[in-house]
């Protein structure tokens, strides 16, 4: 098996332009990484290999003939089982839509396309992208959880079976499975990538999100996949984000520190620790407190998310009920018995809210805190804990995880990065200061 497997999208990327790599040869060492690991990771729903291949070879031919080529031409990627690639699966995680396809690609995936990228298949969602395990497990450690909903998407990167994938997050499903599966992971701006084309969860609080190896990486698809659409209403009317890839040191840090006690000890220890460094290199770290108390937000956040859930999936609900996994039953329940009154006043808490962290964030560069409060737990178990991705994902803010190392039983651990809404073009460079001066990079199970 060559080592092609290995390179990031944006290092592929340039080889394929300097002639030093083929988009084919990437994607058949990506096909024999997925047959190294898929056995014990069981990341993906369908690997597409033959559209893969004929993908990349049409790439190949353009790129020989001289044809003008689109910015992520040969990137393979794969993407979170609630998106709709044409002619694949699209199940949901769930029995219930088993043997569903696609008949059209999402906007987010279409721009993807257009743009020149490969898509390699479908990857592991949790039933309907909420709380159930699925059966993909942790790169790192097979016996624990990947995170979810987006468990195939943050394991496939994380185990180096492609080198990028969409996933989304509705409460901490893009920043905890990457943050478990130790690759950088973004959850952009609520609206930033236009949803047209993916399976709900929640109309107010679903983000597309990025998983990648770098973050030059995850800067690239924003790039690409962002921007309003026309048809999903809650898209935000703003541009793109450029790619900047220059890093940029951040000036003042509002550090969460008052969230830690909700935190196991290592998480407590090395969050303190990466805070330290990040001091040492002369950056203003302040301690700041939410404007809001975690019980009010996860009370807000939870009464609001179930009712859209319901609202979503009425049909579903009331013609599958039974069939129904624990977590979406139960959610799907409580959201249809939640009283009208308790759902605005928890839209009214959550617009109360964005104006309180806007005001804040618009006096700091970045936010800071841990991206889970403890390890992966044992992959049957659950996928671990939202507590401190919530207030982000409630005020809509844009939030990037990054890798630190390797803890108790070499399990990753990694720190969170929130930015002002639409901020993701700062938040990317600042992050690319840290991936380089502090060396939080990503790195590879063995397999």
């Amino acid at each position: 098996m060559s080592e092609h497997w290995r390179l990031s999208l944006s290092e592929g990327i340039r080889k394929m332009e300097e002639s030093e790599l083929t988009a084919t040869e990437w994607v058949r060492s990506l096909l024999s990484r997925i047959d190294a690991c898929e056995e014990g990771v069981k990341a993906w729903v369908q690997v597409d290999a033959q559209g893969a291949l004929e993908a990349a070879k049409g790439v190949d031919e353009a790129r020989s003939a001289g044809e003008e080529l689109g910015s992520l031409a040969g990137a393979p990627y794969a993407a979170k089982d609630i998106f709709a690639i044409q002619g694949l699966k699209l199940e949901a995680g769930t029995e219930i839509f088993e043997g569903q396809t696609a008949p059209e690609d999402a906007v987010c995936v279409a721009r993807m396309r257009n743009a020149g990228a490969i898509a390699m298949g479908k990857a592991v969602t949790t039933p309907f992208a909420q709380g159930d395990p699925s059966i993909t497990r942790n790169p790192w450690n097979v016996e624990r959880s990947p995170g979810g909903s987006s468990s195939g998407s943050a394991a496939a990167v994380g185990a180096g079976m492609v080198p990028a994938a969409f996933g989304s997050q509705t409460t901490g499903s893009t920043l905890r499975p990457a943050a478990y599966c130790g690759v950088p992971g973004l959850k952009p701006t609520y609206g930033r990538i236009p949803r047209t084309g993916v399976v709900d969860v929640s109309w107010n609080f679903d983000h597309l999100g990025i998983i990648a190896r770098t973050v030059e990486d995850i800067a690239k698809i924003l790039e690409v996949a962002a921007g309003p659409d026309g048809a999903d209403h809650s898209a935000v009317n703003a541009p793109p984000p450029a790619v900047n890839n220059t890093p940029r040191r951040p000036e003042k840090i509002a550090y969460l520190k008052h969230l830690l006690p909700l935190a196991s000890e290592e998480v407590v220890d090395w969050t303190e620790e990466a805070v330290s460094q990040i001091k040492s290199k002369g950056v203003d770290v302040q301690e700041v407190e939410l404007p809001l108390s975690m019980d009010e937000i996860n009370a807000a956040h939870f009464i609001a998310r179930c009712v859209d859930s319901a609202a979503c999936h009425q049909d579903l609900y009331e013609a599958y009920k039974d069939e129904l996994p624990p977590y979406v039953r139960r959610s799907m329940t409580i959201g249809y018995m939640a009283p009208a009154v308790h759902y605005v006043k928890a839209m009214r808490v959550r617009a109360s809210f964005i104006r309180k962290m806007d005001d804040l964030m618009n006096r700091y560069d970045l936010f800071a805190l841990p991206s889970f409060d403890a390890g992966p737990p044992p992959w049957e178990e659950s996928t671990g804990g939202p507590a401190f991705l919530q207030p982000l994902t409630f005020s809509g803010q844009p939030a990037i995880t990054l890798p630190l190392g390797r803890g108790d039983m070499n399990l990753p651990l990694g720190i969170q990065f929130g930015a002002v809404r639409c901020g993701e073009e700062k938040l990317l460079a600042m992050a690319r200061w840290f991936e380089e001066e502090m060396g939080w990079r990503a790195a590879f199970p063995e397999f």
